[in-house]
């Protein structure tokens, strides 16, 4: 709902809401450098001394700033302010200016960057996904075959999806009867299908299996059909996790979870573990895509938010191909950043 708001807003009166984003601009700088003189504060935001002395005489008659001889100091209602409105800043304005430094730094096909933390704001997550399936929307096309991989962000998708095309076909990227129903990549097939009118394949194939067995299953009609699909599929949507968490996740053996710590992994995708380097140290034998698969697709989307994925992502964008899309938060962008 608020998203919804928040969009007919910025169609009808974009003004509005920029209008606002300055101010809360300058109140977030009095708050961090306080006291502060008019013409300190001009200097910091890149505005003139008479634009500035308007949008102060505003602030302090709505009773958000104090100035007194020793300069501009922020009052408990706009401090109050400021905490108020930082869950829904995200909703409002994504970082740009911080995607257009990482397309620098990176040869990504293209990357998007959210406000915020997704670890403290569950908002940013849902902005993320929102975002995802916005992007994925637009390169949906009629029969488009797409490889989708389990997981909390994945489970959000279908909640945003919007096809304008038929004959969409979601399958599972890989086996995962390890984990939690509701994020295993079947679920989310069903429900992505679900709410495109699409159709739908499901993998049943656990998210460890021995060599002999992996062998035997591949035999199998169902598991030949999405092997076969997951080739010919030309999206890509997943996450990325940290190593650990997942490992706990899918409740693989003591023993692989110390070879995770000794080999210092730090993220993982598709059942690949890799440390800081990129270097895969650790391999699930599961049915399903493999990362070599990856840069043969038209779009890989993938999408990670949080404080405690940073280092995941940072060690993943030394594997990634360069045919991804990548959407993260603010936190993780401006660790990228160093």
């Amino acid at each position: 709902m608020w998203q919804s708001l928040i969009d007919i807003q910025k169609s009808i009166v974009p003004d509005m809401l920029s209008h606002m984003l300055k101010r809360l601009n300058i109140l977030s700088c009095i708050k961090n450098e306080q006291p502060i003189g008019r013409r300190t504060l001009a200097r910091e935001l890149g505005m003139t001394e008479r634009v500035l002395r308007s949008e102060v005489d505003n602030l302090l008659e709505l009773d958000l700033i104090k100035v007194e001889s020793k300069g501009i100091s922020i009052s408990e209602s706009g401090r109050q302010t400021l905490i108020n409105v930082e869950p829904f800043l995200t909703l409002i304005e994504n970082r740009d200016d911080l995607a257009l430094q990482l397309k620098e730094k990176y040869s990504l096909k293209d990357i998007f960057v959210v406000r915020g933390d997704a670890d403290h704001n569950s908002l940013v997550k849902e902005e993320l996904v929102r975002l995802m399936a916005g992007e994925l929307t637009a390169n949906l096309l009629n029969g488009t075959i797409v490889s989708v991989a389990g997981g909390s962000t994945m489970a959000l998708v279908s909640k945003f999806l919007k096809p304008k095309h038929d004959n969409l076909l979601f399958i599972p990227a890989r086996g995962g009867l390890g984990e939690d129903v509701a994020l295993q990549a079947n679920s989310i097939v069903s429900r992505l299908a679900e709410a495109t009118s699409g159709e739908h394949r499901m993998l049943y194939a656990p998210d460890s299996i021995s060599k002999a067995s992996l062998e035997l299953l591949k035999e199998e009609p169902m598991v030949r059909e999405i092997i076969d699909l997951n080739k010919r599929s030309s999206l890509v949507i997943h996450g990325i996790g940290d190593a650990l968490q997942m490992a706990s996740r899918r409740n693989v053996t003591p023993d692989v979870i110390s070879k995770l710590e000794n080999d210092n992994a730090v993220g993982e995708v598709f059942g690949f573990y890799f440390d800081a380097d990129g270097n895969v140290v650790h391999k699930v034998d599961t049915i399903g895509l493999q990362l070599a698969d990856l840069k043969n697709k038209d779009s890989i989307f993938a999408v990670a938010g949080g404080d405690g994925k940073k280092e995941a992502v940072k060690a993943y964008l030394k594997l990634a191909p360069e045919n991804t899309i990548l959407f993260i938060d603010e936190v993780i962008a401006e660790h990228l950043l160093g």
